[in-house]
C-alpha cells in the first residue's frame, strides 16, 4: 500500500473513530419567556382588569368547560366625569348576566365574573340569579373572582341552581 493511500485510509478511520465516539448533545429547549403575573390592577382601568380576570380564568379552562363567558362588571363613580358611561355599561352586564342565567346555560359552558369593585360584582350575580330555576345550571362552571367579603352572599345566590361554583379570592 502507498504512503498516500495509507494516510487516507488512517484519515478515514480517524473520523470514522471520533464518529463513534461523539455523544449527541441533545438539543437544547427553546426557552420560554417566563409567564407574567398580574396582579391586581390599581386603578379601574377595563382594560388592566380584562387582562388580570382572564389570567385569573386560565386554570379553570378544560375539555370540559371549553365555552367560557367572561362577564367584567365595570365599577361606578358617581364622582367619575365619566359616570353616566360607566352606569352604562353597568347597566348593560346586569342585564346580559340576567337573561343569559334566566335563559338557561348549555351543559360545558363557564360563567365567570370579576371587576374592581366586588360589591358590583356580587350585585350583579345575586340579581341575575334570582332567575335561575332550582338545579337549572347542572353541568354549569361559575368561577367568581372577588373579594372574600363578598363570598357568602355570592354562594347564598349560585349554589341553588347547582353548577360547579369555583370561587378565586382577589387580593
Amino acid at each position: 500500500m502507498s504512503p498516500s493511500i495509507r494516510l487516507v485510509v488512517a484519515g478515514a478511520f480517524a473520523v470514522a473513530l471520533a464518529a463513534c465516539q461523539k455523544t449527541e448533545q441533545p438539543a437544547a429547549a427553546p426557552t420560554a419567556a417566563p409567564a407574567v403575573v398580574l396582579t391586581t390592577p390599581a386603578d379601574g382601568n377595563p382594560e388592566a382588569w380584562k387582562a388580570f380576570l382572564a389570567q385569573q380564568l386560565q386554570p379553570y379552562i378544560d375539555r370540559r368547560y371549553r365555552r367560557p363567558f367572561l362577564y367584567f362588571i365595570p365599577n361606578v363613580d358617581p364622582a367619575s366625569p365619566d359616570a353616566t358611561e360607566q352606569q352604562r355599561q353597568y347597566d348593560s352586564q346586569l342585564e346580559a348576566v340576567e337573561n343569559t342565567v334566566g335563559r338557561g346555560v348549555q351543559a360545558g359552558s363557564m360563567l365567570a365574573f370579576g371587576g374592581p369593585n366586588s360589591t358590583k360584582v356580587g350585585d350583579v350575580i345575586v340579581s341575575a340569579f334570582a332567575f335561575a330555576g332550582p338545579k337549572s345550571l347542572k353541568g354549569v362552571r361559575v368561577v367568581v373572582i372577588a373579594r372574600a367579603a363578598e363570598r357568602a352572599r355570592i354562594e347564598a345566590a349560585v349554589l341553588p341552581a347547582e353548577p360547579e361554583f369555583i370561587w378565586v379570592d382577589m387580593q
